[in-house]
């Protein structure tokens, strides 16, 4: 378990029940803090919807009620692993908000947005990549360029990056979301830290340990102001800080930082909780890399206890996982 403050990627875009009301020129809006459909009615299971579903699958109506159904079955679609009809009917609403109410109209970023998760979802980032980008440049268009839901969307785009290794577009899309969150949400914020710490790991990643200590420094400080010097989520930015200055060669930094970082965990969820093995492990290959053979033994030691103990009935014998070196 890693004990890190994760970025709140919400589903910035939802739809309206504007045109399921019959306001057929209204269609669909981006409703801001949204985390899924507002499907007025409609609600799943009923036989409306039941109809309405059966009836979108073999329509050809081009309207944006049309565009709606056919996206709600293919969430559909996509809850029962059926994925190329999930698929086929996302790009069919796609392509009837484009042609009824023009591309630039908040309902194609709300489209543009689910093809984009949906591909993501798929492990298919390269083909998810161009439908992120057109959702925020609608999203951009309507809201403007400092808005919230820009970088909500620009933190997806970021975890898309990282598994593409698009390693410009990540730390451009980074640093923007960033920037935004700081502006509009506060510096103290979780979303906030959440982008520092992974900044952080990305500098550390790239070697731009400079870069990187700078940013976890402040992602640490943060998270002390908000939580106090002793809370668990204190670990994460110091368990960054001590990688970057192991692979500095500022080993005694180093250790200060695991070592602190063990106590806090054994201090909120006592001695024997598998957070502790992220330290652990840091600790066992910086007194290895030292030569302080006793020392790494007694921390493997105790490493090997945690994990004997999570695993416990699942595998036979002991399993470690050491800490990558970054």
């Amino acid at each position: 378990m890693v004990l890190r403050i994760g970025v709140a990627c919400c589903a910035l875009l939802a739809f309206a029940p504007a045109a399921l009301a019959g306001d057929g020129n209204a269609g669909l809006h981006i409703q801001e803090g949204g985390t899924g459909f507002a499907i007025a009615s409609y609600a799943p299971g009923s036989l409306d919807i039941e109809a309405a579903v059966t009836e979108a699958e073999a329509s050809n109506r081009r309207d944006p009620q049309a565009a709606v159904l056919q996206s709600i079955l293919a969430d559909r679609y996509r809850a029962q692993h059926r994925y190329r009809d999930a698929a086929r009917l996302y790009q069919r609403s796609l392509a009837i908000f484009e042609e009824t109410m023009g591309k630039g109209h908040p309902n194609v970023a709300t489209a543009a947005h689910k093809l984009g998760e949906f591909y993501r979802s798929q492990a298919a980032p390269v083909a998810a990549e161009p439908y992120y980008r057109r959702a925020l440049a609608v999203t951009e268009q309507t809201f403007g360029p400092e808005h919230a839901n820009v970088a909500a969307l620009l933190s997806e785009m970021v975890a898309l990056y990282r598994a593409l290794k698009w390693h410009d577009e990540y730390e451009r899309a980074c640093l923007r979301a960033l920037a935004i969150a700081e502006r509009t949400q506060g510096p103290d914020h979780p979303v906030t830290t959440g982008l520092l710490t992974d900044l952080a790991g990305f500098y550390q990643v790239r070697g731009r340990y400079t870069d990187a200590e700078k940013v976890a420094w402040k992602a640490l400080r943060s998270v002390e102001r908000v939580h106090g010097k002793e809370h668990p989520n204190v670990a994460a930015p110091l368990n960054e800080l001590a990688g970057i200055y192991h692979l500095q060669g500022l080993r005694g930094e180093a250790e200060r930082h695991y070592k602190r970082s063990i106590a806090i965990l054994e201090k909120a969820f006592g001695p024997d909780h598998p957070a502790l093995e992220i330290p652990l492990n840091g600790l066992v290959a910086l007194y290895q890399a030292q030569g302080r053979k006793l020392d790494a033994e007694a921390a493997e030691r105790r490493v090997f206890t945690l994990a004997n103990t999570r695993y416990r009935g699942q595998f036979s014998g002991p399993l470690v996982v050491r800490q990558r070196l970054r």
